[in-house]
């Protein structure tokens, strides 16, 4: 991870004499919004994995067995041509793809998912009734858009990143940056989250500006996301700065002419110092 992000580093620097870095486009998810995962374990109920943990003697940590569960209900011949990542860069499921593409709903997968389990059961899978107790109430709450939003927090020292992004000025007062949003994200959820955190989506960007994958079919790192951002609001990518923390995102905005930073164990500070190299601050 260190060679990864001296990488990006140094491709940012290297942009510096020649980008002028007006328009920054932002992720939200562990860039401007962390997941409380206390909070969201405690939507799932945290006696199912008390329970799980003291009469099974499991790791409570059921994330591989959630993400083969969600593998399993949507086996396919065809790979899609780009997939998202969650934040080690593992490949998400193919059906949590096409959720976050606005393909298939939550509602849609929960009502999928139980007759699915119960199949499972009925082969052996579980190694006991907790086991698929805690599988199928932590699927009911990723897909429910009020649980994923009650445990979602703004960062606070990368709103204060966007603060001063979004009032920096030029030597004539005029704004210095156009914010944006880039972000993989399912509509209903994103609706909630700037309902509940509307202070902040409205007051940092316009709502022409906000782009979200559960709304344009896109979810990055695909090359058409980023195309998508370019070509629809007449941008020059030699004048855009993308921040995310996910590598593969990163490298796809670089690909179509984007220089971008990755957000790295709240490496905020560090991403100041660039943007104000970038003339952003």
């Amino acid at each position: 991870m260190q060679n990864k992000v001296r990488i990006v580093v140094l491709y940012a620097l290297c942009f510096i004499l020649s980008v002028r870095g007006k328009t920054i486009i932002w992720d939200l998810g562990d860039t401007l919004f962390a997941t409380s995962h206390f909070t969201f374990a405690r939507t799932i109920g945290l006696q199912h994995f008390l329970s799980y943990m003291l009469f099974d003697w499991k790791n409570p940590n059921i994330k591989s067995k959630v993400f083969d569960v969600l593998e399993r209900m949507n086996p396919s011949e065809e790979n899609p041509r780009e997939i998202a990542t969650d934040n080690e860069g593992n490949p998400l499921p193919i059906i949590m793809n096409k959720w976050l593409a606005g393909l298939v709903s939550g509602t849609e997968i929960i009502k999928s998912m139980h007759d699915y389990l119960d199949q499972l059961e009925m082969q052996d899978y579980f190694v006991s009734k907790r086991e698929k107790t805690l599988v199928t109430r932590t699927l009911e709450q990723m897909f429910n858009p009020e649980a994923l939003v009650s445990a979602t927090y703004p960062i606070k020292d990368a709103i204060k990143l966007l603060r001063d992004c979004y009032h920096a000025k030029n030597e004539d007062g005029s704004a210095k940056n156009t914010l944006f949003i880039l972000s993989n994200w399912d509509e209903v959820s994103f609706d909630l989250l700037k309902q509940r955190y509307a202070s902040i989506f409205n007051t940092y960007f316009d709502a022409h500006r906000i782009v979200i994958s559960g709304a344009i079919g896109l979810i990055k790192p695909a090359r058409d996301a980023f195309l998508y951002v370019l070509n629809t609001y007449s941008l020059d990518p030699a004048d855009c700065i993308f921040i995310d923390d996910l590598y593969d995102n990163i490298l796809a905005a670089q690909s179509v002419g984007i220089t971008s930073l990755m957000v790295c164990k709240n490496n905020y500070k560090s991403l100041r110092k660039v943007l104000i190299r970038l003339g952003a601050l």
